[in-house]
């Protein structure tokens, strides 16, 4: 059985309106996670998680609590991104990740109320550290202006720039 504790969240972080309850589970009847973890040869991660003592419940997501079953909320680096509703999920680090290298990726199994299940206070879960290679980040937004006036291509490029709207506006000053 894996029981995480994660350093940046609690159980108030497990649900953007906030965890009302949690769901305590002795040691023996806890369900229990691991995650196998592949890399995808076309970026990201393949991630399977086996459980045992739970059953996945997508048609339940957001209902009232049955013991036993519901779905998961995934973290990268402490932050949620997502909730998953299976034992298979394409973790997508062109979307997700901000920083390349190694990074915790933790699932944390929740009930059809999105209230964590937890043994002894700590949620129950699963985590892996990944290695998120630099070319599959999020792309940084690009300042357009500050971008065209770095180099000497950037200043020949901001100066015709500059030339094309004073000719468009002498243009239209003489209509």
């Amino acid at each position: 059985m894996s029981t995480l504790s994660f350093a940046n969240i609690g159980p108030a972080g497990a649900h953007t309106t906030g965890v009302s309850a949690i769901h305590e589970v002795t040691s023996k009847s806890a369900p229990a996670a691991f995650l196998e973890i592949e890399k995808d040869s076309t970026g990201g991660f393949n991630v399977h998680i086996s459980t045992t003592r739970f059953t996945w419940r997508p048609d339940s997501a957001s209902m009232q609590h049955v013991d036993g079953q519901g779905h998961a909320h995934v973290y990268l680096d402490g932050r949620k991104i997502m909730r998953i509703y299976n034992d298979w999920f394409h973790l997508n680090t062109f979307q997700f990740a901000t920083k390349a290298g190694e990074q915790l990726l933790s699932i944390e199994l929740v009930g059809n109320d999105h209230d964590p299940y937890t043994t002894q206070g700590l949620p129950i879960g699963a985590e892996q550290l990944i290695n998120v290679p630099a070319d599959e980040i999020q792309p940084r937004k690009i300042n357009l202006w500050k971008y065209l006036a770095t180099g000497a291509t950037g200043a020949a490029a901001a100066l015709l720039l500059v030339s094309a709207l004073g000719f468009i506006k002498r243009k239209k000053q003489k209509r």
